[in-house]
């Protein structure tokens, strides 16, 4: 059930379905998406405090490892990392009363968690909670909020938050929480530079400010916390950068021998792309990563009015207008040839 749109801010008769879950469960397992950034940990760790605060036994379990310019957020919420020979985690999950997955709204985007959350919610009595803010949802929960006109999930979990301290009476954001939502909403808005921060945004991170996040250390912790082989991969990157004859794509192909050169890993990737739209001819920019399962993962950014996410859904992936991405099964060969093709392709019928 994917509940309607309740203007710019979701209030408590909005969030009504979401707290009658969360009031009523008493076993919470929280999850995000794979290749967790700081708005899905965030998010998760914000409502992991406010949850155990209100009584509850909460675990937070993600299918990927925290990055770890995250270490700060993994600490702070206990977060485990699963894999299929978790059999403590599965038996957990089948005990859990409710699910929720934060930063997503596709079911794949669970990973290895997928086939055990479905079944648990399947055949038991655990109900499941999707809080995202991306566009296109898969209807696959038991409740959905999926709200496009956030910034970030963050926004959401903040909404949800006030909305939860009007119902109960008590004083939910504490100095912890108020770091987890800050890191969320920063994150993903670009630090506060994005077309969605509105004032809004900015009013919501004064208050989390003046409930004890602050701003300068958690901005510091997450971008200023290169690791050496993140630096040496950077580098290496920065001299492989490909920009198309006139000037409107930029794109990157990362393999496992320049990770493998460098002593880096997948979340070290992360900071290269924004490098890859830093020229201002640039339209589109495409970032190709060789998984160590051999996968491609695709990351697409763009400037202006130009729908990314309707190119990363071209091969069953999703995000936002501005910045999208997917997983590939297909040679690393294929994906440097096809990609930046379709990419091509792409722009030309936007009319750029």
């Amino acid at each position: 059930m994917i509940l309607p749109v309740y203007g710019r801010k979701l209030d408590l008769m909005g969030w009504s379905p979401v707290i009658d879950i969360l009031l009523e469960g008493q076993q919470f397992l929280l999850t995000t998406h794979e290749n967790s950034d700081g708005d899905g940990l965030g998010s998760q760790v914000a409502l992991a405090l406010v949850l155990k605060r209100l009584g509850r036994h909460v675990m937070i379990v993600n299918p990927t490892e925290v990055p770890p310019n995250y270490t700060f957020l993994k600490q702070a919420g206990n977060i485990v990392h699963f894999d299929d020979r978790d059999e403590d985690v599965i038996q957990d999950l089948s005990l859990c009363d409710v699910l929720v997955l934060l930063d997503a709204n596709l079911s794949e985007r669970m990973g290895a968690l997928r086939p055990h959350v479905l079944f648990a919610n399947e055949v038991g009595s655990m109900k499941m909670v999707c809080i995202d803010h991306h566009l296109d949802p898969e209807d696959f929960a038991d409740v959905m909020v999926c709200e496009q006109y956030a910034s970030s999930t963050g926004e959401l979990v903040y909404d949800l938050v006030l909305a939860l301290e009007e119902k109960t009476g008590m004083q939910l954001i504490t100095p912890q929480v108020a770091e987890a939502l800050y890191t969320a909403v920063m994150t993903d808005t670009g630090s506060f530079r994005f077309p969605k921060s509105s004032p809004y945004v900015y009013q919501l991170a004064g208050d989390l400010v003046d409930k004890g996040a602050d701003p300068s250390k958690i901005y510091d912790l997450v971008y200023n916390s290169l690791t050496p082989q993140a630096l040496k991969l950077l580098g290496l990157s920065l001299t492989a950068i490909d920009i198309s004859d006139d000037g409107l794509i930029a794109s990157l192909f990362i393999s496992q021998e320049m990770m493998k050169t460098t002593g880096s890993r997948l979340f070290d990737t992360d900071l290269i792309i924004r490098y890859l739209l830093s020229v201002p001819s640039v339209r589109i920019s495409v970032l190709m990563t060789e998984m160590q399962d051999g996968r491609i993962k695709a990351s697409f950014r763009s400037r202006g009015d130009i729908y990314v996410n309707h190119l990363a859904r071209q091969y069953g992936g999703g995000g936002h207008m501005n910045a999208a991405g997917c997983l590939l099964n297909c040679s690393a060969e294929k994906a440097r040839r096809m990609i930046p093709e379709d990419v091509r392709r792409f722009l030309a019928a936007q009319g750029q």
